[in-house]
């Protein structure tokens, strides 16, 4: 009996080391199906994130519960696809390989002060959202910095590590006690 039981044990353990470390990890982002989106993803149940929506999309966010967009793009505004829509639409124009602190704390900020659920997205949905979705990890649900850039880096979300290795320094270099303290102090007035 007791080798039986040493056996299962054995087994269990195994199989707990070889899922990936996702798997093992709470909170992480879900990919939703949709056929208006193909790097669209549940972060939490008040974020989300994406590349740019097509009108089509913009819809199908607002259908979903979708209350609040932030864009992160220096070009497309979208206030053409949110036209008749009820969405409420914040903008942060943002460069990828110029992005610093000061932008990571203003689009924590719109991301704080939102209505939920939200969704932020840039082009791709892969950098510039990326980041921000790594530093709200940081800041907002307590991730350490290695665990959100580890979901940062991951295949799935289309990470350009060689064009913006920027974006992973500026993560490891986040003052995480000052933004906090900045976002603790203007959310009450």
């Amino acid at each position: 009996m007791h080798k039986l039981s040493a056996f299962i044990l054995l087994a269990l353990l195994s199989l707990a080391f070889s899922l990936p470390n996702e798997a093992l990890q709470e909170g992480v982002s879900e990919k939703m199906a949709s056929d208006h989106f193909h790097n669209f993803y549940k972060v939490s149940d008040q974020l989300y994130r994406s590349e740019q929506p097509s009108k089509k999309g913009m819809q199908e966010l607002e259908a979903m519960g979708i209350k609040s967009i932030l864009n992160l793009r220096r070009q497309k505004t979208d206030e053409k696809k949110l036209k008749d829509s009820d969405l409420h639409l914040d903008r942060i124009p943002l460069k990828a390989s110029k992005l610093d602190e000061v932008d990571i704390f203003n689009a924590l900020y719109l991301l704080q002060q939102a209505e939920k659920p939200v969704l932020v997205h840039c082009w791709h949905g892969s950098d510039r959202t990326g980041a921000i979705v790594a530093a709200y990890r940081i800041v907002f649900d307590n991730w350490s910095k290695e665990q959100a850039i580890a979901e940062f880096t991951e295949d799935r979300f289309g990470y350009h590590q060689g064009r913006f290795p920027n974006l992973i320094t500026l993560l490891e270099s986040l003052d995480v006690d000052t933004l906090k303290k900045k976002l603790r102090q203007e959310s009450s007035f």
